[in-house]
């Protein structure tokens, strides 16, 4: 929605949304709703966060956790769904994307009303846990020496866009030209990242190549690139590995490749992402 809304919390409201699914408990009482609400939201967010598993496996993770933001509005629709701060910016990323598709598939929800029985906006946050269970072949999760790593960098005429995590939860993104660095700012998602030019539209254009840049530059032993494949690929699903290209005059070989971010943080190529 482009036009500015009022929004309204649970402690202003006389009778709370009704979730498909609490049909029978009162409107009015705000605890039960809240939390039939957060039961019938959850279980459809786990049908659709299936295959995540591969995500947290790949990346060495066996819980993370996100907050997210919707509203519900007045005419029973969920609205304004956003990632909050502190959120694992991947869990994040998936979570949004889910609840947008189960806003498109749900039946019209009851919205909240005032005392007056005026429907209004009602706005609500939703902790999101994923856990996996552990096994033998888990990796554990990266501990960097630095606080700045490289996700990808995007190429715009001259131009690069080095999109990092800092400190594991927040997305920077950073402009370079001819060795020069500019700090262009910060994200709370790989999501918000993809909704902002110029990311939007470089991102849009490596939906159509199978790998993007990660990072490049110097070892003991000459140039090499860091490419990640199929980042940005959501149709068919292939796999994501990062692959290990050397550059000598001119020539490109692919000399490693890693299925899982854990192997190749091991790697002595892990450094060429770092940044101080």
């Amino acid at each position: 929605m482009a036009q500015e809304v009022q929004l309204f919390t649970s402690k202003e409201v006389t009778e709370m949304a009704v979730f498909p699914g609490c049909e029978k408990i009162n409107a009015s009482d705000k605890k039960e709703m809240n939390a039939c609400l957060s039961q019938q939201l959850s279980q459809l967010l786990v049908e659709k966060l299936n295959g995540f598993d591969a995500v947290m496996t790949q990346n060495g993770l066996s819980v993370a956790m996100a907050k997210i933001r919707f509203v519900i509005s007045k005419e029973g629709i969920i609205i304004d769904v956003n990632e909050l701060k502190g959120s694992n910016p991947m869990l994040a990323e998936a979570a949004v994307n889910a609840l947008n598709r189960i806003s498109e598939e749900l039946p019209p929800i009851r919205p909240a009303k005032l005392k007056k029985g005026t429907p209004v906006n009602i706005v609500y946050q939703l902790p999101v846990k994923y856990q996996i269970e552990p096994d033998e072949n888990q990796e554990t999760a990266q501990v960097y020496p630095v606080d700045e790593i490289v996700l990808f960098t995007l190429l715009d005429d001259g131009f690069r866009y080095e999109i990092r995590l800092f400190k594991d939860k927040d997305i920077k993104a950073y402009e370079i030209k001819d060795g020069t660095e500019t700090y262009l700012g910060k994200f709370l998602s790989l999501g918000e990242v993809e909704q902002s030019e110029p990311y939007q539209s470089l991102i849009n254009k490596e939906r159509n190549s199978d790998k993007t840049l990660v990072a490049d530059g110097f070892l003991d032993d000459g140039f090499f690139e860091i490419y990640i494949h199929n980042l940005f690929d959501r149709k068919s699903k292939k796999p994501v590995f990062v692959e290990v290209v050397k550059v000598d005059d001119k020539k490109r070989t692919s000399v490693s490749k890693y299925e899982k971010e854990a192997e190749f943080n091991r790697s002595r190529f892990a450094p060429l992402i770092y940044r101080e």
